[in-house]
């Protein structure tokens, strides 16, 4: 008990730390780009490679990206040689610099090589085994550190333990939508670049996380415990598409933000990057070198969720087929797959029935030049779960609608052609509690850029 009430008083700190910590709303000038693992903690381990060597090469490439094209924003690595950082450190170092973005790269891993595909974690709860099997593993390296039992940043966390796991369950992400939405980004550049399985958007437990004051996610670039899928990571061609899938959903990301247009005019200076429509867009069958940590081990014993198989049309670099295991395989029931219900109101409110949303990525066109149907709303509150009218969560909103995305509940009120209309509101709904409350705009059923909203609106 006396545990319990211990994490209990350390949440309340962190949820203090997360609202004196924020910025003003829409900028995104600071990135922290983490690499997974490190030093003597080398993460996954392959037939030819470690995830700690994979990810930091990726996290250069991505950094290398932005900082080509976006001079404005700063970026922070949590590390850019092979050293050994704490988790908490890690989360430290973002919120020290009152970052507007936490993006850790990571590789996922199997205990058979099967297994295949990509996926993006924000911060939640657990809703299957199998995520919590990932929190695990990546909330696992805590237990390498010198004295971590000791560390007042851990408070006695124990990633195998299921009781430390409780402090999890109290806590209120006030960055969850924006996480989500940038996950949600990432999934879709993926799925348009990649062929592989789309494993899509999921929540877990993960420490470091948890710890970063900021929308925040960790994704997982592929399976290194996939001999097919680890030549690929290790590959300038597949590491160059991984990246710059992450690059083009930190451009979508950062202009939906700050309301202003996707850049087109791109500097990708990636050896092995082929644009999109080019000849021979194709891996090159010649096995590429290992990288400098060359272990002749199998990979760890961590478990992930049994992939589901998602047909991707036309993409640009294949990354290598492999067949989807069986249940049989892997000893775990495969997840349900999540199905976008059509779109439902909540009782007794007279807003219109929005449909679920659809995402304009960037290089998707203008809607039709037809502004009737464009407004801007202020979205203030993401559930897993549909809420009832009055529910505590709402905190008295009582005009409100919601969209499904992701599989999740987003809730939104008011009906604007004014942008400034919906900027006052938004302020309103702030001083209500929604700390992180933001615009967004629509054109019908379809969510779309403010900056889109504004072209329409102009016309």
């Amino acid at each position: 008990m006396k545990r319990l009430l211990a994490l209990f008083i350390v949440l309340v700190c962190i949820n203090n730390m997360v609202f004196c910590q924020k910025k003003s709303a829409g900028q995104v000038k600071t990135i922290v780009i983490d690499a997974g693992h490190g030093g003597d903690k080398p993460g996954a381990i392959g037939k030819k490679s470690k995830e700690k060597t994979l990810t930091l090469q990726m996290a250069l490439k991505l950094g290398k990206l932005i900082e080509d094209n976006c001079p404005d924003v700063k970026i922070i690595y949590t590390r850019t040689t092979d050293v050994d950082v704490a988790l908490a450190e890690r989360a430290r170092l973002a919120n020290k610099a009152k970052a507007d973005l936490f993006l850790s790269i990571h590789c996922n891993s199997w205990t058979n090589t099967t297994p295949t595909g990509v996926e993006t974690y924000v911060m939640g709860l657990s809703q299957s085994k199998a995520n919590m099997e990932v929190a695990k593993k990546e909330n696992a390296d805590i237990l390498l550190e010198k004295g971590y039992k000791d560390n007042s940043d851990y408070q006695g966390f124990d990633p195998n333990s299921p009781e430390s796991y409780v402090m999890f369950a109290m806590y209120q992400n006030a960055y969850l939508d924006k996480s989500l939405d940038f996950a949600g980004m990432i999934q879709d550049q993926y799925k348009a670049n990649i062929k592989t399985i789309n494993r899509g958007v999921k929540q877990a437990e993960i420490f470091v996380l948890y710890k970063t004051a900021m929308p925040a996610v960790l994704t997982e670039v592929g399976f290194i415990s996939n001999p097919e899928e680890e030549l690929y990571m290790m590959s300038d061609e597949g590491q160059a598409t991984i990246v710059v899938s992450i690059f083009k959903a930190f451009l979508n990301y950062k202009s939906t933000v700050e309301g202003t247009k996707v850049p087109t005019d791109l500097k990708i200076d990636l050896k092995g990057y082929k644009a999109k429509g080019s000849k021979n867009a194709t891996p090159t069958k010649e096995t590429p070198k290992p990288s400098v940590e060359s272990p002749s081990t199998a990979q760890t014993n961590d478990k992930v969720e049994t992939p589901i198989e998602e047909k991707v049309e036309n993409p640009v670099s294949p990354m290598p087929s492999t067949m989807i295991p069986s249940t049989a395989q892997t000893g775990v029931e495969p997840p349900l797959a999540i199905a976008e219900p059509a779109m439902k109101e909540p009782a007794k409110t007279d807003t219109a029935t929005p449909k679920p949303a659809t995402e304009s990525m960037p290089d998707t066109p203008l809607p039709a030049a037809d502004a009737s149907g464009v407004e801007y709303r202020v979205q203030f509150l993401s559930s897993n779960k549909e809420l009832k009218e009055g529910a505590r969560e709402l905190k008295g909103v009582k005009d409100y609608s919601y969209y499904m995305q992701n599989g999740v509940y987003r809730y939104t009120t008011g009906h604007f052609k004014d942008v400034k209309a919906a900027v006052k509101l938004q302020k309103e709904i702030r001083e209500l509690g929604f700390k992180d409350a933001f615009i967004v705009a629509f054109n019908g059923d379809n969510r779309i850029s403010l900056q889109q909203a504004k072209e329409l609106l102009e016309q």
